[in-house]
């Protein structure tokens, strides 16, 4: 018997393809996004001065007494140092890409596509590199570019300090050890932030407002600081936490997005591009790293912002590089802190 025509059987049926691309991956890039913009460098090497009071002094002047000696008011006076980094992402489509394949999402060809993903990409490599552990590097004109020094290198104390290898910050000018906590993501308290806070205030004098730039273990573990510990019929603790509730809400808000200690407030940011290690294969970010930045002393300068530049096509297809320049100019770390339990 006849069964007729069946869906299993139809030949040329068309494929049902959305006409979008969805994007798996939303990563924001927080600290580039706030940090202030410096000066347009026109040199590769960047320098700038430092300074420092004297200490308060005891004494008085005998009666009649005439001047003799003098205080050299520039005695304290030091120089930091960084390089300009060139980042560069590239593009290239074939001519038959391009010119006569219709990918469904696309509304202005794939070298539109390539060129717009490429640009969010630069943004994220300065964001990562800033963020990371990479040190200063000169250009050998070989195979080894300038690069610049990052947060996790810049924010180092005395006992750390060997992680800078070239134009090292004077010691006068360091975080003292009590900035840099190294203890494990998991054990890091409320303790801890008013410990930091008080050694940048005994340091600087400053107390102000703060942004923690944070990994997500150690933004989850500021959230945990509310939880307490007591003691069931069994003798195992069990973790508690109080909330503030009306009796009638739906909602249970869970979360520490500003701390206010005693000398300071701070803001905490999460950011998916921390603590990343130059000499590994990949990018992995460090989520137990964080770094206590007053704004105000630190800077983004940029000589280049991420600009498209076209290429000659040779026949191969269209072909383009997306490249910036910049520097991150740290101009006091002796008033930043850092939460890193590899230094360790």
């Amino acid at each position: 018997m006849a069964s007729g025509l069946l869906e299993r059987n139809q030949i040329h049926k068309r494929e049902d393809v959305l006409d979008l691309i969805t994007r798996t991956d939303e990563k924001q890039t927080p600290f580039t996004s706030r940090i202030k913009k410096g000066r347009t460098p026109f040199n590769t090497l960047m320098q700038w001065t430092v300074d420092a009071y004297d200490t308060p002094q005891f004494g008085g002047v005998v009666d009649g007494t005439d001047v003799s000696t003098f205080e050299n008011h520039a005695e304290n006076r030091a120089k930091l140092s960084t390089y300009l980094q060139s980042h560069r992402r590239t593009a290239k489509v074939s001519p038959l890409s391009q010119e006569v394949s219709n990918v469904a999402g696309l509304k202005g060809g794939e070298m539109s596509e390539a060129i717009a993903k490429k640009l969010e990409e630069i943004g994220r490599d300065i964001e990562m590199t800033c963020l990371s552990d990479q040190e200063h590097q000169l250009d050998d004109g070989a195979e080894n570019p300038y690069l610049g020094r990052a947060l996790g290198i810049w924010v180092r104390d005395t006992t750390n300090i060997a992680g800078q290898t070239s134009l090292e910050v004077p010691e006068a000018y360091r975080p003292s050890a009590a900035q840099i906590v190294t203890s494990a993501v998991g054990s890091i308290t409320e303790d801890d932030f008013q410990s930091i806070l008080q050694a940048i205030y005994d340091q600087t004098g400053m107390s102000g407002s703060y942004a923690l730039i944070a990994g997500s273990d150690l933004r989850r573990q500021v959230t945990d600081m509310t939880r307490f510990e007591q003691f069931a019929s069994t003798n195992t603790p069990k973790s508690s936490r109080s909330f503030n509730y009306d009796g009638s809400g739906t909602r249970v808000d869970n979360t520490v997005s500003v701390y206010h200690g005693d000398y300071g407030t701070i803001e905490v940011i999460s950011s998916n591009f921390i603590g990343g290690n130059p000499s590994a294969a990949t990018f992995a970010p460090d989520k137990g790293r964080g770094y206590l930045l007053d704004m105000s002393k630190i800077e983004l300068a940029s000589q280049k912002n991420p600009t498209v530049k076209s290429l000659p096509d040779l026949g191969g297809g269209e072909r383009a590089y997306i490249e910036a320049r910049c520097a991150l100019r740290v101009l006091n770390p002796i008033g930043l802190g850092q939460f890193n339990s590899s230094l360790t």
